[in-house]
């Protein structure tokens, strides 16, 4: 293992999600934050964020982790990548 500095995951996500869709550029993200309500974030783009999870964070994302409670708030998908990096 490498003594890679250690990543904080929630302003790191939230960069991503404020560059990458439009309707929450300028958001301030907490917990409670909807990212699935309203389409905000469709079908494709959950799977441009795992590609980012796996890309910046090293997360390993299979077929179960694409359940709608990791990614339907800000929190949730925090919690999420957190997890699946420990």
């Amino acid at each position: 293992m490498s003594s890679a500095k250690p990543i904080d995951v929630k302003p790191l996500i939230a960069d991503y999600l404020r560059q990458r869709f439009p309707a929450l550029s300028g958001t301030s993200f907490d917990d409670a934050t909807p990212l699935l309500a309203d389409n905000i974030i469709d079908s494709l783009g959950i799977l441009d964020l795992a590609m980012f999870l796996g890309e910046q964070l090293g997360i390993e994302i299979s077929d179960e982790d694409f359940d709608p409670c990791n990614f339907a708030t800000f929190g949730k998908l925090v919690a999420f990548a957190e997890r699946k990096r420990s």
